[in-house]
């Protein structure tokens, strides 16, 4: 029986000898997080947004809870529920660290004569919620990626080395190999996206605030962005909503990571504004523009759902293979090609770790410049390749020019002496990854590759998501099953990433048009903790809400504190950034947090700050819904 018999549409569960929902047991020991077993995650969907035209099943809000695993299925009150807000075309996945250490480290404190209880839920891209992961799951819960392979890429997803006179890396596939089952959804299909704008997302966050239960006079939700994500934080603490109360008068605190804060640039759109942007919504609306991003824009190669997929696949790879054997997948596909090194990360034989780190490390030969300028600019500091040139090939560089840099440049990538080619490799050789973070032998990088792969790899076995049947305007009836939990978007929404910019650029924006309906006004931000972390050397006193008096701020330079944030939680001035590249800030190591002071690798400068600073903030304790009460159950 082929894969594709095997896994089609909601009897797929049944053919792979899943356990059925009602059996699953309550285990938690699958749902935990990689090196936390005090932190359990659940992958839970709720009724989101109504946004115009988006079929009801598909009309949901999705997040990563992560919360106390020995609270079992009765989560104690939680002294803090924090939501979080991925950056741009980001998922959970890369919360996972920072979202766990916060709840691991609250275990550890007391509240009240008792363990603290930190919570943190990230949302999901509702890009995600299109995701067909019936066969990410289906290899799970057989302990079987080739399965997801066959399903999703097929054979041909596995090259032979390019280098001549090199082993293959894999079978060539035989001719006439089936092709995948899988099919992505076409622009048209999913032409409602041209809705899943700035109110679609935060209606999904008030869905998502509204199954915390506060009782009178108790203040315990903060709100956290990390890049695109601050300035979400930002524009929904100064949105109105339907009761009359803007966002602020409902949380603790604003955190700000790596994004923001931001008060806006300008005063109110002009009316040319105006125009033009009602002129993009009328271009996506009527199909003129793509709905989601696919090949294009600032990720190019990688984003879309057929990248998404492939990176999906490879999470599934990372759950199940020791990181010490060599990886089957390139690193780089034949559509990368036109950076500095992309040749030489395409030939090179990898350990799985040694994949992990370079697909995400900003300059994963030190100086090299072999890194996309996307992740130079948005990537973390893993580590480096344990690579050095073929004595006597130190000179065969890499000729191709060198694309712009997306940001500032940092140390060793600005101008690349020589970047690395294939003629440079040794081909009987399987390069490793020597790594950073806590007691890792890479001091200037504080994350590590074994965190990123883990967070590659890691889907709660616990959700409550169920497949639905969606009839679309091209592809016809499909079954998506959207409950595993993806660490990359697989369809990136274009109105929202166009609406992120546009609505943080004022002060004030009232909109009533075109189905638009927003009354935002950033002066509300006021009388409220706001928490900063960032890559910026920015001087002191850079808080641009200037009602907000207790204002702390992480940077490259060091901490500045408010005399109102120092009287609540003062914190060493030397606590700094400098180490961190932008997903560094959700996505850092922080296993010696006994050594050093926060920002040190292996010292978090945002969890071993974060941690005191919303519990000092909070007020009460807010009741949380049980799994059971959410329909969670163990998916296998």
């Amino acid at each position: 029986m082929s894969l594709k018999t095997l896994i089609l549409g909601a009897t797929a569960m049944a053919a792979l000898a899943l356990p059925a929902a009602a059996a699953a047991p309550a285990d938690n020991s699958k749902s935990l997080v990689p090196g936390y077993p005090d932190v359990v995650g659940e992958y839970i969907q709720i009724p989101g947004y109504p946004a115009a035209g988006t079929p009801k099943a598909l009309n949901t809000a999705s997040f990563l809870r992560l919360r106390a695993a020995a609270d079992g299925e009765t989560p104690k009150p939680a002294n803090a529920v924090i939501v979080g807000l991925p950056g741009f075309s980001s998922t959970p996945a890369h919360w996972l660290y920072l979202a766990s250490q916060l709840v691991h480290k609250a275990q550890g404190q007391t509240c009240d004569g008792a363990p603290c209880r930190i919570e943190v839920w990230v949302l999901q891209r509702r890009g995600a919620n299109l995701a067909d992961t019936t066969g990410l799951t289906a290899a799970r819960a057989r302990k079987d990626p080739k399965l997801a392979l066959d399903y999703y890429l097929g054979a041909a997803a596995l090259q032979p080395s390019a280098l001549p006179g090199a082993p293959l890396k894999v079978d060539v596939p035989p001719a006439g190999s089936p092709p995948p089952a899988w099919k992505p959804l076409s622009q048209t299909d999913v032409a409602f996206m041209a809705d899943w704008d700035f109110q679609a997302y935060a209606g999904d966050i008030d869905a998502m605030i509204g199954l915390i239960k506060q009782k009178t006079g108790n203040r315990n939700v903060f709100l956290a962005g990390h890049s695109q994500g601050g300035g979400f934080v930002a524009n929904y603490a100064a949105r109105l909503q339907a009761d009359g109360k803007r966002g602020v008068d409902k949380l603790s605190g604003l955190i700000f990571l790596d994004g923001g804060p931001s008060a806006g640039t300008e005063a109110a759109p002009t009316e040319a504004h105006l125009n033009a942007y009602f002129a993009k919504v009328a271009a996506l609306r009527a199909g003129k523009d793509r709905v989601y991003t696919d090949a294009s824009g600032m990720l190019g190669a990688i984003a879309g759902p057929e990248a998404a997929a492939s990176q999906s696949v490879t999470g599934v790879y990372y759950a199940f293979v020791d990181p010490a054997q060599e990886s089957i997948f390139p690193l780089r596909t034949a559509a990368m090609t036109a950076n500095p090194g992309d040749a030489f990360l395409r030939a090179i034989r990898l350990t799985w770790l040694a994949r992990a780190g370079a697909s995400f490390d900003t300059d994963p030969v030190p100086g090299g410049g072999v890194q996309m300028p996307v992740l130079q600019f948005l990537g973390e500091g893993l580590g480096y390749l344990d690579f050095k040139p073929v004595p006597g090939t130190e000179d065969q560089c890499d000729k191709t020019p060198p694309a712009p840099m997306l940001g500032p440049p940092r140390p060793g990538m600005a101008a690349a002496k020589c970047v690395p080619a294939p003629a440079q490799i040794d081909p009987a050789k399987v390069y490793g990854w020597v790594e950073g973070g806590g007691n890792g032998q890479s001091p200037l990088d504080a994350g590590k590759a074994r965190l990123w792969m883990d967070s590659q790899a890691y889907a709660p076995a616990r959700s409550n998501i169920k497949p639905v049947e969606v009839t679309f305007a091209e592809s016809g009836v499909r079954t998506i099953d959207a409950s595993d939990m993806i660490a990359s978007n697989w369809y990136p929404s274009e109105r929202w990433d166009f609406d992120a910019g546009f609505v943080g650029r004022y002060k004030t924006l009232k909109l009533d048009r075109d189905g638009v309906k927003l009354d935002i006004d950033k002066s509300a931000i006021a009388a409220i903790p706001v928490y900063v972390a960032r890559q910026s050397p920015a001087p002191a006193a850079n808080n641009p809400f200037p009602g907000v008096t207790d204002y702390t701020e992480v940077n490259k330079t060091g901490t500045y504190q408010t005399d109102a944030a120092k009287a609540v939680t003062p914190f060493d001035p030397a606590i700094n950034a400098k180490l961190y590249f932008h997903t560094d800030f959700v996505s850092v190591d922080d296993s010696t947090p006994d050594k050093g002071r926060p920002g040190d690798p292996g010292n978090s400068a945002v969890a071993n700050t974060l941690i005191n600073w919303v519990l000092k903030r909070s007020k009460g304790a807010a009741a949380t819904p049980t799994p059971k009460a959410l329909g969670v159950v163990a998916r296998y």
